[in-house]
C-alpha cells in the first residue's frame, strides 16, 4: 500500500508538472523577413529614400511585419507579442471574424488582421502596419528614373492627377529638403533585374 501511495503522488506531482508547462507564457514574435537583399530583381518592396547629396542616396528598404496564423490562433492570457518594437501582455482576446483584438478598449490595445494568405498583421492607429528593416543600399539616382507621384511637391496633399517626374526631378525634391517626405513607409519601388531600382511611387498618406 505504501508503495502504491508513493506511485500515486509522484503521478499527481508529474501531472501538475505538466500541466503547469502547457499553461506557461509564450512568446509571439514576427516571422522572419520574407524578402532577401540579393533577391530583389522584379520586387516592389517598401522604402525609405534618405538624401546624401550630390545625386546620392541611401535607401532602407522595409517590409510588414506578419505573424503565423496557428501562432496567433494559439494565443493566451498571459502571452507577451513582440511588435513594432514593444512587448505587449495579453490580458483579453476578442474575435472578430477573422480578426483579432488583444486587450481590446484598454490602452495596451492591439489588433492583428487576417492577410488572406496564412499570416496576421497587425494595424497601427494610423492604419500602418508596423516594418521590418530588409536592408539597406547606396543609390546613385540616374536621370532615367521614372517616379510616379500622387504626393502634391508643395502641400503635400494628394493629387487629382498622377505626376510623373524624371530622376533629375527627385533630385531637385530631395535636395530641397521642405517638400512632403520621401522617408516614409508610402514610397515603394520597383527593381529591375539587376536588382536597382527602376521605377518609385509615392503614394498619398496623411501620416508623412
Amino acid at each position: 500500500m505504501k508503495a502504491k501511495r508513493i506511485i500515486a503522488t509522484l503521478a499527481a506531482v508529474m501531472l501538475t508538472a505538466v500541466t503547469a508547462g502547457s499553461a506557461l507564457a509564450e512568446t509571439l514574435t514576427p516571422n522572419p523577413g520574407r524578402i532577401e537583399m540579393n533577391d530583389l530583381a522584379g520586387r516592389y518592396v517598401t522604402t525609405n529614400i534618405e538624401y546624401k547629396g550630390d545625386g546620392q542616396a541611401t535607401l532602407t528598404l522595409l517590409e510588414n511585419e506578419q505573424f503565423s496564423a496557428e501562432a496567433v490562433k494559439a494565443l493566451k492570457a498571459g502571452d507577451v507579442i513582440r511588435s513594432n518594437g514593444e512587448e505587449i501582455t495579453v490580458e483579453t482576446l476578442t474575435w472578430d471574424g477573422p480578426d483579432l483584438w488583444v486587450n481590446k478598449g484598454t490602452a495596451q490595445e492591439l489588433i492583428l488582421c487576417e492577410t488572406g494568405s496564412g499570416a496576421y498583421e497587425r494595424i497601427l492607429e494610423d492604419d500602418m502596419v508596423p516594418q521590418l528593416t530588409i536592408g539597406t543600399l547606396d543609390w546613385e539616382i540616374l536621370p532615367y528614373i521614372v517616379v510616379l507621384d500622387w504626393v502634391d511637391a508643395e502641400s503635400g496633399e494628394v493629387l487629382e492627377d498622377l505626376a510623373v517626374r524624371s530622376g533629375e526631378e527627385l533630385v531637385t525634391l530631395l535636395e530641397r529638403g521642405d517638400g512632403p517626405s520621401f522617408a516614409v513607409e508610402n514610397v515603394h519601388t520597383l527593381f529591375d533585374q539587376n536588382g536597382q531600382p527602376m521605377m518609385i511611387w509615392r503614394f498619398y498618406s496623411p501620416a508623412q
